[in-house]
């Protein structure tokens, strides 16, 4: 074996897809807002609304699972909206009988 194997694999394999400085799902939201800016005819308050939003979501998700919007998504929305698992029960069935 040659002597360049040293078993180390780095961090940045599972990390999520980027654009710019932010992570996906904080670029979706940021871009978002700021072409609600453009449209509402204020581009620099779009700009700076979706900067804020981006960071702010960036903060709230630091150290959760890589998943975290897809799970606020299950719970926060009705059932069958966003996330359609087959194994989990509706979000909105709360109490089990059983």
């Amino acid at each position: 074996m040659g002597g360049d194997e040293t078993g180390y694999i780095p961090k940045s394999l599972d990390a999520q897809e980027r654009f710019l400085w932010w992570e996906m799902d904080q670029a979706i939201i940021a871009i978002m807002l700021i072409g609600m800016g453009v449209i509402a005819g204020s581009m620099l308050s779009g700009i700076a609304l979706g900067s804020l939003a981006a960071w702010q979501y960036g903060r709230l998700k630091a150290g959760k699972h890589p998943k975290f919007a897809v799970h606020a998504l299950y719970w926060w929305l009705p059932s069958g909206v966003f996330v359609k698992p087959r194994v989990t029960p509706p979000s909105d069935q709360r109490y089990f009988l059983g």
